[in-house]
C-alpha cells in the first residue's frame, strides 16, 4: 500500500518539534482534534512543515481522541492563558468550545478555525471543505452507484457518522440525507448510526447492518475512522456486491477503491488545512485582511482514476510536495 502510515506521519511531527525553536519567532499554537488519526496525523504535519518553513514556532495539541471534547477545551484554555501571538483550532464540537473561542477573542488573541464550523462568530477566518457540497455529493455518488450494481437508484442504504455535534460531520449527514430525499424517492436510508467518536466501532455497526438488513443496497461513511472501519468489516464479510461512497483517503479506503469494496471516495485536502491555517494565523498576526471562509476543495476518486496517478497528489501530499 502506497502511503505514508501513521507511524510516519508521528515520526515527522516529533522530529519537527525537536527542532530548536527561535525566540523571535512569532507564537502558535495548533489544537486539533484528534492524534488517533490519520487524517488528523496529516493535518498537523501540514501546521509544523509550514511552521519551520515560514519561521513560525508551533506548538502543537491534540486528544488522543476526537471524543474527548473536555480535553480539547481544556487545551484551548491552556493555550489561551500561554498569551500565543495566533491560535489555530479544529473544533471537535460546534456547541462545547464557544466559551473557549470567545475568551481568546476577548483576550485578542487572532483565532483561526479549520475543518469544522463552532457555533460563533468570534474567529477572522474558517478554512474547510464545503462540507454541505460532501453531503450532496455523497448522495449523486450513491446513486449513480446504485444504479452501475442494481440497474436504478433505489433500495435500502445506511449511514455512518463518527461522532455527534461535529459541525463538519453534521453538515454532511444533513445534506446527504436531504438530497436523497428530495431527489431519489426509491432509495430508503434505514439507519444512520454514531460511531461515538471510536475507533473500531464502525466496524461493528457495519457488520450490525449487514445482520440486520439482508436487502441493504448501500452505505455511506462520512469520514476517515469510519470508512476505514467499514471497509475493514465488508472486506472481513466478502461483501463486494455493496454500492459504497467514503469520505476521505485512509488506508482502508484506497484498498477499498482499488478491490472494489468502494465505488467513490470523496477526498478532502487534510494536508493544505493544515499549512495554510499556519499561513493564515501568521497573516493576522501582522495584521493582514482575511478572508471569512476559504473552501480549501475534494475530489471524488473512483478506481479508475486512482489507477492513473492523476490524483495522486491528494492521495499522498506529504510524497508530493
Amino acid at each position: 500500500m502506497h502511503r505514508f502510515t501513521v507511524v510516519v506521519l508521528l515520526t515527522i511531527y516529533y522530529l519537527l518539534q525537536s527542532l530548536p525553536a527561535n525566540a523571535a519567532e512569532p507564537r502558535i499554537s495548533v489544537i486539533m482534534k484528534s492524534s488517533e488519526s490519520e487524517y488528523w496525523q496529516i493535518v498537523m504535519s501540514g501546521a509544523l512543515i509550514a511552521g519551520k518553513e515560514l519561521g513560525v514556532n508551533v506548538t502543537a495539541q491534540w486528544p488522543v481522541a476526537e471524543s474527548d471534547i473536555d480535553k480539547q477545551i481544556a487545551m484551548l484554555e491552556n493555550a489561551i492563558s500561554t498569551s500565543p501571538d495566533a491560535i489555530v483550532l479544529a473544533p471537535s464540537a460546534a456547541a462545547p468550545l464557544v466559551p473557549a473561542i470567545e475568551k481568546a477573542a476577548q483576550a485578542h488573541i487572532p483565532l483561526i478555525i479549520i475543518d469544522s464550523k463552532a457555533n460563533t462568530d468570534k474567529y477572522l477566518s474558517y478554512l474547510a471543505s464545503d462540507n454541505e457540497k460532501i453531503g450532496v455529493l455523497a448522495a449523486e455518488e450513491m446513486a449513480q452507484a446504485l444504479k452501475r450494481k442494481f440497474g436504478k437508484a433505489a433500495g435500502k442504504i445506511a449511514g455512518i457518522s463518527f461522532i455527534g455535534g461535529a459541525g463538519s460531520l453534521e453538515s454532511r449527514r444533513r445534506a446527504f440525507e436531504e438530497t436523497i430525499k428530495n431527489k431519489y424517492p426509491e432509495i430508503e436510508i434505514v439507519a444512520f448510526s454514531d460511531a461515538q467518536g471510536k475507533i473500531g466501532v464502525a466496524t461493528n455497526i457495519t457488520q450490525d447492518f449487514l445482520t440486520r438488513y439482508s436487502d441493504l443496497k448501500g452505505i455511506f461513511a462520512s469520514n476517515q475512522p469510519t470508512g476505514d472501519d467499514m471497509v475493514r468489516a465488508l472486506d472481513i464479510a466478502g461483501r463486494d456486491d455493496l454500492a459504497v461512497v467514503v469520505v476521505d483517503a485512509g488506508p482502508n479506503e484506497i484498498w477499498g477503491v482499488e478491490n472494489g469494496f468502494v465505488d467513490s471516495m470523496i477526498v478532502q485536502k487534510p494536508w493544505e488545512m493544515g499549512y495554510m491555517g499556519v499561513e493564515f494565523a501568521l497573516k493576522a498576526i501582522r495584521g493582514e485582511k482575511l478572508p471569512r471562509y476559504v473552501n480549501t476543495g475534494t475530489i471524488s476518486i473512483n478506481k479508475e482514476l486512482l489507477q492513473s496517478g492523476k490524483v495522486d497528489k491528494y492521495l499522498y501530499p506529504l510524497k508530493n510536495r
